[in-house]
């Protein structure tokens, strides 16, 4: 009777530690599964914390490029040794003045600038304080027997998107990748906030014959009666082709830009172009400056 008793106890024990080791293996597996989970949420968010990073670096490296081309434009942009040779600027200029807004690639326009603009005979808008001089450069190239066209002028920061847009797209379907097909953009038309156009004071003149923005526009006689006489009435071609470095646009002979008849005067006559002419400016104002603090 003793020995069944042990042995029922005995059942009992083996019963108890088998019933103990499944909760305890249970309890395991249980810790293993939670583990594992952890270990798998950690290891989803190394991999984003890693892409993030990654994202981070190519930023970084892309502002540092972008950096180093400043620094290239800001190097082209003051040319010392050239501007030294053109000598004074005779006339006051007021680098505040509206006619001397500088808008490019590294001057890009104020959130807050709001143009002041007036319709053109042919539908075209424009700064409404150049409008009739430009109206008087068309009607005086008419007396000569030239039909000039305004064929773009003002545009808004969504035109400008959809023209960039077009550009890339054009160059993605003739084999660029997207990097290559940007900056070849880039050289064409300005980025959005740093494009002329969105001020007024730019306009795009052809021939009412060829009225194709291309290299052949240059040898019309329209172009080049602009060329010529255009500075007569305050305007200058912004994009000289011996100034593309500077400027960072490819050379352009329709684009017109307003600055006044004295500084457009000037400019023609000493080959300079937008930033040329307000580079020297600012030097001879700060030479000014410093003279009459030691006067």
């Amino acid at each position: 009777m003793l020995e069944k008793k042990e042995e029922r106890s005995g059942k009992r024990l083996i019963i108890g530690l088998s019933g103990g080791l499944i909760v305890l293996f249970g309890a395991l597996a249980s810790l293993f599964s939670v583990y594992y989970s952890s270990r798998e949420a950690q290891l989803t968010r190394l991999g984003e914390q890693l892409k993030t990073a990654r994202e981070e670096i190519d930023v970084l490296k892309e502002e540092n490029e972008e950096l180093l081309v400043q620094a290239d434009i800001a190097e082209a942009m003051n040319p010392a040794d050239e501007l030294d040779l053109v000598g004074e600027i005779p006339f006051e200029v007021d680098l505040e003045d509206w006619k001397y807004l500088l808008v490019n690639e590294v001057n890009p326009l104020p959130g807050d600038f709001e143009p002041k603009l007036a319709k053109t005979r042919n539908g075209q808008q424009v700064d409404r304080r150049i409008k009739a001089s430009l109206e008087r450069m068309i009607d005086d190239a008419a007396k000569e027997g030239l039909d000039l066209l305004i064929c773009s002028s003002y545009r808004d920061y969504e035109k400008q998107d959809r023209l960039m847009d077009e550009s890339i797209e054009k160059y993605l379907r003739q084999g660029m990748d997207y990097r290559e097909a940007f900056l070849e953009t880039k050289e064409q038309i300005a980025l959005t906030g740093a494009s002329e156009h969105h001020t007024g004071l730019a306009v795009d003149i052809v021939g009412r014959n060829h009225q194709s923005l291309d290299r052949a526009q240059a040898d019309t006689e329209e172009a080049k009666w602009l060329s010529e006489h255009a500075h007569e009435y305050g305007f200058i071609l912004r994009y000289p082709e011996d100034k593309e470095e500077i400027t960072m646009i490819s050379f352009e002979s329709w684009h017109y830009r307003y600055v006044g008849a004295e500084a457009a005067a000037f400019m023609k006559e000493h080959n300079l172009c937008l930033e040329e002419f307000l580079t020297l400016a600012a030097r001879q104002q700060e030479q000014k400056e410093a003279e009459e603090v030691f006067a």
